[in-house]
């Protein structure tokens, strides 16, 4: 696949859906019988990369890491994981070295691909995170530094600051990236092309909100913060209203309307493989890993469907264009 798209970006698995189903009974991947054949199913496809965090899954923090690692004791995967980022003094350079050593005990052994400062920690500066960072990556204990969440102001910021004092720059940003959530191609991507800072794209299908009928997993349906986040973002007249005049156009063409968003982000957005992009596609359980992967399998959209989502984000009106701010 990745031949007869050579400029597809990257796709890595999201693991907000994997961790200890007893804290959070909303948790589908739990057990070796479920996450085994989950986790074989992404690897027999040709995929390699694994995105986590010390916090993952939100209702049952710090219980992803060691269930990812009870499959990968071979190190088949390559795991991407972030910094706990939630508490004053969490990027400081003890609570720092607290997150990714705790991260490196359950990983197997095997070294972190992109470490990422998860979202901002202000209470801390930054030049002091990127130092304790700096030194962290130099004794190996990460590959390279990622961002995730930061505005793009503060993206500068961090880039000024590891340029001016020597320090290991970001070379990864995540973020929220799909046909509805599109103002960071004006203001974010502009910086990061021009410091050869790939993106990778979190929730490429706006959490299920173009899927024809409720699906298992939809993030709508989550309770506590992930369905409050979604709801907030994208549940407002202009958004429904756009969302549904793609849907009747990827009926006319036999594409599911959460299929449509999902190719979109993969082959229609500003996401190339050229830069070192990334989509990460996240699924609460096995079959719904399958219908992603199997949509981004299916290439490009037809035409007729791409016009209809692009036309999506100017059609939405300024007061229901929230991003989530951290």
């Amino acid at each position: 696949m990745a031949d007869k798209y050579p400029n597809r970006p990257l796709i890595v698995l999201g693991t907000a859906g994997i961790g200890d189903s007893s804290i959070d009974p909303e948790l589908l991947l739990d057990t070796p019988e479920q996450l085994g054949p989950f986790l074989d199913e992404f690897y027999n496809r040709g995929y390699r990369v694994i995105d986590t965090a010390r916090n993952y899954p939100p209702g049952a923090p710090a219980t992803a890491e060691p269930r990812i690692a009870r499959h990968n004791t071979d190190g088949r995967f390559v795991v991407d994981t972030k910094v706990f980022s939630f508490t004053p003094g969490d990027h400081n350079e003890e609570g720092l070295a607290k997150s990714i050593d705790g991260s490196l005990a359950v990983l197997g052994g095997h070294p972190i691909n992109v470490e990422y400062l998860h979202v901002p920690e202000r209470t801390t500066p930054f030049a002091d995170t990127l130092a304790a960072m700096d030194k962290y990556q130099k004794e190996g204990k990460f590959k390279k530094l990622g961002i995730s969440n930061y505005p793009p102001e503060e993206v500068q910021q961090l880039l000024s600051i590891a340029q001016e004092k020597g320090y290991v720059a970001p070379s990864v940003f995540q973020g929220c990236y799909n046909p509805i959530s599109r103002d960071i191609e004006k203001d974010l991507f502009p910086i990061l092309r021009a410091n050869n800072v790939s993106f990778y794209a979190y929730s490429p299908a706006a959490g299920g909100i173009f899927s024809d009928k409720k699906r298992p997993g939809n993030r709508f349906e989550s309770s506590g913060m992930v369905g409050t986040i979604y709801t907030s973002m994208y549940k407002r007249p202009s958004i429904e209203a756009a969302v549904e005049r793609v849907r009747k156009v990827a009926r006319e063409h036999n594409v599911p309307g959460h299929d449509a968003s999902l190719r979109w982000t993969v082959y229609h957005s500003q996401l190339l493989g050229e830069h070192g992009d990334a989509v990460i596609v996240g699924a609460s359980n096995l079959e719904q890993l399958k219908k992603n992967l199997d949509a981004i399998e299916a290439g490009p959209l037809p035409q007729a469907v791409v016009d209809a989502v692009n036309a999506v984000n100017d059609s939405i009106n300024d007061e229901d264009k929230q991003q989530y701010k951290f």
